[in-house]
């Protein structure tokens, strides 16, 4: 069994490693993908039971790309690695160990669940005329103080500037969230983390149970991680090892959690880990690469990097100074136009902006000069309502404990409103199984017979996903109609449904699959078969990239963004989103362009 990675040196040395705890810091374009690809492949080939090694990705995409490079690498072997994102990988453990864990009939339950339950649960606790966060606000706290293994209080005394009396309030509504969902059987996408990892430290046979099966553990992206899935895998190691691939100067996702101190402190948390770099570029040339380093040199942290370019020489960057934002747009426009008219493609062209906002401006002017482009980003295809319709639909005939599920559907009927539903549901909640609640619910409205009909329906296909979702979709097809404006168009989306579902052995695998890594409209490429410029955040583009790359809006402000002034480890994060940005530059057949807009200059003197 050969592989067919061609590796360089440094990547050989750390795909072939063994017996130690590694951390491979792979700087931007040094392929840290095909390292830790390797490092699954030398393991196979050297006797380790691909069953035994676990691979946790932030995507499911991602995952399902690494196991299709490794598939091609080494054959059938690589079907039996547990490959997966942090949430698939712990929900599934639980699944296996459901008594355990306590969860034999809960629902998993996304964002916009969690925000609408949290809504129900502020309203008991809000008075009139008093200013109290709204449920969207409360979430944001809740989740990252789950993240980041921090109290609530503790995280509301430290970045928020509440009264002592509202953060007490605060505290109050996330217990009876915690209840509420209890009540409901309902697990939100953090306690996916907390329960397990929870669990992992705390009940030893639990924790022995789970060490006894991998050997070795494999984690892509881990800048990104939180402190939880730092518990997670300090509870997982030893016996096992560790082989983690990440770059510290690419942690950008503080606001969700995650820490750089995870890939920063590893060595000190983990006596005799050993570090290898990797900084051969195969991206971008050596004059893009010189500024990026520099960059990180400025830096009053040691990151300790200095990418070298394994390509050609090409042009340096350029620094733009603008008057004005409509003078930066402009500019781009005309020059998206030159580049066009003398033989690039649309697609050779990528605009990185801070913040959707402020790419509003060039937006206009694309619009105006007749560019096509795609704005990346949008409401991910799970999250439309008329798809969000069709999933309760199906989340209520698994469920009679799904509060929010039940809800949606019954108020799609005509005269059925939140009190009424909410009434039923009290009832239906009493009932021992499914079928007698539903039995239940038919007595409550005159439309209960038709009502029940849409959930026995899912029920007839409960282990056939994709059959379920059609014959759904049939059903609900007289309601949503007039429900929609452009209604042909939207319910197109249920084949798309459909198709994903013939994956699937069960409605609660699919429906627990898409909660958790949810599928979006318009992910971080451009669409399918189309020739447009890529209008994206630089959070969205990390990962991509592009020949021409303009960085818009370059100037105090942004670079560090306005609401980070002051704050330490927020300003340090700052270089590091404009690092991503700066290193997405491929390398181009034709020649390299960073057009930037002023105040460039100022961003390094404040920030370091």
């Amino acid at each position: 069994m050969q592989t067919h990675m061609h590796l360089n040196k440094n990547q050989q040395t750390a795909a072939q490693y063994k017996d130690a705890h590694i951390l491979v810091l792979a700087g931007a374009g040094t392929g840290k993908t095909l390292t830790i690809m390797a490092h699954a492949a030398h393991l196979i080939q050297h006797g380790v039971d691909p069953g035994r090694i676990l691979l946790l990705t932030f995507t499911r995409r991602a995952a399902r790309d690494m196991t299709d490079r490794l598939h091609l690498s080494i054959g059938n072997a690589a079907r039996d690695v547990i490959a997966g994102t942090f949430h698939h990988f712990c929900l599934l453990s639980m699944r296996r160990m459901s008594k355990q864990f306590g969860i034999q009939d809960f629902t998993i339950i996304d964002r916009e669940d969690q925000t609408d339950l949290m809504k129900l649960v502020r309203a008991d606790f809000l008075k009139k005329r008093v200013i109290f966060p709204k449920a969207s606000e409360l979430i944001k706290v809740y989740s990252y103080a789950r993240n980041t293994n921090i109290g609530p209080l503790k995280y509301l005394k430290k970045h928020t500037d509440h009264d002592e009396d509202t953060m007490k309030k605060i505290c109050e509504v996330f217990k009876e969230y915690d209840k509420r969902k209890e009540a409901n059987r309902y697990l939100d996408y953090d306690d996916i983390l907390h329960r397990f990892a929870k669990k992992l430290h705390d009940e030893a046979i639990v924790g022995d149970k789970l060490r006894s099966l991998y050997d070795h553990i494999l984690v892509d992206e881990m800048q990104d991680t939180n402190p939880l899935q730092w518990l997670i895998l300090d509870g997982l190691k030893d016996p096992a090892k560790l082989f983690c691939v990440g770059d510290d100067a690419q942690s950008i996702y503080a606001f969700r959690g995650a820490d750089f101190r995870n890939v920063h402190s590893f060595k000190r948390r983990i006596p005799g880990a050993v570090v290898l770099r990797l900084e051969d570029n195969y991206r971008s040339s050596q004059e893009i690469l010189d500024l990026s380093n520099w960059l990180l040199k400025e830096s009053p942290l040691n990151y300790k990097k200095k990418l070298k370019a394994k390509r050609r020489s090409g042009e340096k960057p350029v620094l733009i100074d603008f008057e004005t934002e409509f003078d930066e747009a402009k500019w781009i426009a005309q020059d998206l136009i030159k580049r066009h008219e003398t033989g690039a493609s649309w697609g050779d062209h990528m605009i990185l902006t801070r913040t959707a906002w402020n790419s509003r401006t060039v937006e206009a002017i694309l619009v105006e000069k007749n560019i096509p482009y795609a704005f990346i980003g949008g409401v991910g295809l799970l999250q439309a309502a008329h798809v969000k319709d069709l999933l309760c639909l199906i989340r209520a005939s698994i469920s009679h404990y799904d509060e929010l599920a039940w809800i949606r559907y019954l108020t799609l009927w005509p005269k059925i409103g939140d009190i009424t539903a909410s009434r039923a549901i009290a009832s239906m909640k009493t009932a021992p199984n499914i079928a007698e609640a539903i039995t239940v619910m038919k007595k409550q409205f005159k439309t209960g017979q038709k009502i029940a009909e849409g959930s026995q329906l899912i029920q007839k296909y409960i282990n056939e996903p994709a059959k379920a979702l059609k014959a759904g979709a049939r059903f609900l097809d007289p309601i949503l109609s007039k429900r929609y404006n452009k209604w042909m168009s939207r319910k197109k989306d249920f084949n798309l449904l459909e198709q994903l579902a013939e994956r699937y052995r069960s409605l609660l695998q699919f429906i627990e699959t898409y909660t958790m890594d949810p599928i979006s409209t318009t992910e971080a490429t451009r669409p399918e078969g189309k020739d447009c410029v890529a209008l994206i955040t630089i959070h969205s583009a990390k990962g991509t990239e592009s020949s021409v790359c303009y960085i818009i809006r370059a100037e105090p402000g942004m670079y560090p963004y306005i609401r980070s002034l002051g704050e330490e480890d927020e300003e340090e994060e700052e270089r590091r989103i404009l690092y991503v940005a700066m290193t997405s530059n491929r390398h181009p057949i034709r020649e390299n362009s960073f057009p930037w807009r002023c105040g460039w200059h100022i961003f390094f003197k404040y920030a370091s």
